[in-house]
């Protein structure tokens, strides 16, 4: 099976071969459009609804907060009258009666004595034992109280209490003032708040019940325990935007923020299907235009793979004449006149490239065998040309010498002032060894602040006069600028050819090895002196 789909490829003309893969392309290219679209834009608009949910679940959680506020002072301010403090309570009755003339969210206003019983007033004819409750309790710890969703005992509707505790100014416990405020009241407030088509705001006691809700049919599911995966992160205080199944049954994203002191917490969730509904629709889009493009292309890579084949066959052929070695080789532009423009370019491009291209080469054998900071040859040159040069003196019975150069102290040049004048120093002393080497010489930079010079011709006496020139050249001339003043010496070691190897493995880098070995002595012996080997010397 394998075997006949390759063989398949393997027989296919270019045209067939170039029409499947412009096919390939251009899918290729669709997805690569569709699928970095479609999850940017899937992480953008999860940002922007997370920015939403938050700043919806605060705003809520300010009205929410503010509106308990207010009804929690108005409580505070009756327990701090002087009518509760004198347990007036007939007084205290109509002075609440006066104020409910004006403002009617609380349904009902009662008062709780120390014992726990609340006294009969105008909607309590009768003692009720109340010490139970937790309005009381926190009230008996001088702490004031808003419930949570709380069903009214003689009318069944759901309610929310907000209590606040009386004392003497002596600071004796007197009991507590208690109002009650119908949910109808908070559920006015959330229907401001809705957004979206799916997006709804909830309001849960700190056990998960259901306290309020922005849309009608939660609004019917109140007291009703939420055990959705924000409810748990909200009382574990961790966040997340990672998506769950909502309230409703549906996968959804949520923020939550807890509000009143921490009593209450705010959650907003929108859909899942909402969020990416316009997505999901411009994807589509962008696919349907992708299949039309692939389509259109398509043929056209039928109509044009006929005129570009020639042109093709005329770049193939070139590129194999160049591979030849005919780096100069051109094109006829004559004969692809009727090919496409583009294609027309290619080739005058080929031509131009393949002017430049026999100049390019030159340029990087020269380039690779070239130190790029001292701008002289390096040591891969002199190990070619000096290895050539080394063996033209052997043919000709002729010696050959070689010296090794080292900076003194270049270390501390470094050290003291940086890497930036150390590389000016040795393209300094690079350019006294050119300048001064006589022209049959070669001069290579061999590493770090090591040079090497190859003499032909020269024994090592009459070497080690040159290196000894070479030496007084750069004592002579320190390396200057407008800032500073840098004297520098060198130790040189001069080696002559010898027909027995005693190092390495041709006599090149036997008499290298040699000549590294006179440089070290040099440099034991103090440093700015030419050493010696004799070890070829009869």
């Amino acid at each position: 099976m394998k075997r006949g789909i390759y063989s398949y490829f393997l027989n296919q003309t270019i045209q067939q071969r170039f029409r499947f893969w412009i096919a390939v392309v251009i899918v290729v290219l669709g997805f690569s459009i569709i699928i970095p679209f479609y999850f940017t834009e899937r992480h953008s608009r999860l940002t922007e609804v997370e920015s939403q949910l938050q700043q919806i679940v605060a705003l809520q959680s300010l009205y929410i907060e503010k509106w308990s506020q207010e009804k929690l002072d108005t409580i505070k301010r009756f327990a701090n009258s002087d009518n509760a403090k004198r347990l007036q309570i007939a007084a205290l009755i109509k002075e609440v009666e006066v104020y409910s003339r004006v403002h009617s969210e609380f349904d009902m206003f009662f008062f709780v004595d120390q014992e726990g019983y609340t006294l009969p007033g105008k909607d309590s004819n009768s003692k009720t034992y109340v010490g139970d409750r937790p309005y009381f309790e926190q009230a008996v710890k001088n702490k004031e109280h808003i419930s949570g969703v709380m069903v009214n005992k003689v009318t069944g509707e759901p309610m929310i209490t907000f209590s606040a505790p009386v004392h003497r100014e002596s600071g004796e416990f007197l009991g507590a003032v208690v109002g009650t405020v119908s949910v109808d009241m908070l559920d006015t407030l959330m229907e401001q708040l809705s957004f979206g088509q799916t997006g709804e705001v909830f309001v849960l006691d700190t056990q998960g019940k259901v306290v309020t809700a922005s849309r009608a049919q939660s609004k019917l599911e109140v007291n009703a325990m939420m055990t959705t995966d924000i409810v748990q992160r909200a009382k574990a205080k961790v966040a997340s935007n990672e998506s769950y199944i909502g309230f409703h049954g549906k996968k959804v994203y949520g923020q939550y923020k807890w509000s009143t002191g921490n009593r209450w917490i705010i959650i907003g969730e929108i859909t899942e299907d909402e969020v990416f509904r316009n997505l999901h629709k411009i994807s589509m889009t962008i696919i349907a235009i992708t299949l039309i493009a692939l389509i259109l292309s398509f043929a056209a890579a039928i109509v044009i793979t006929s005129r570009i084949e020639r042109s093709i066959r005329y770049l193939i052929r070139g590129t194999k004449i160049i591979q030849s070695g005919n780096y100069d080789f051109q094109i006829d532009e004559d004969k692809i006149k009727l090919a496409p423009v583009e294609l027309r370019q290619l080739c005058r491009t080929f031509n131009l490239m393949s002017s430049k291209l026999k100049d390019n080469i030159a340029l990087l054998e020269h380039s690779a065998l070239v130190d790029q900071l001292t701008q002289i040859h390096n040591r891969r040159y002199m190990m070619l040309e000096g290895g050539n040069r080394l063996q033209a003196c052997i043919a000709a019975g002729q010696t050959c010498s070689v010296m090794m150069i080292d900076i003194d102290r270049f270390k501390k040049i470094n050290d003291t002032y940086g890497h930036l004048i150390g590389d000016r120093v040795l393209h300094h002393v690079a350019s006294q060894l050119k300048r001064h080497a006589a022209e049959y010489m070669i001069v290579a930079r061999y590493g770090g602040e090591e040079f090497i010079i190859l003499v032909p011709y020269h024994n090592v006496e009459e070497c080690a006069l040159q290196a000894e020139n070479l030496r007084e050249r750069i004592m002579e001339a320190p390396y200057a600028d407008e800032n500073i003043d840098i004297p520098i010496t060198a130790s040189i070691g001069v080696a002559e050819y010898s027909p027995i190897p005693e190092y390495g493995t041709n006599v090149l880098e036997d008499m290298v090895s040699r000549a590294d070995h006179a440089l070290y002595r040099a440099k034991s012996g103090g440093r700015n002196r030419v050493e010696l080997d004799r070890s070829s010397v009869t």
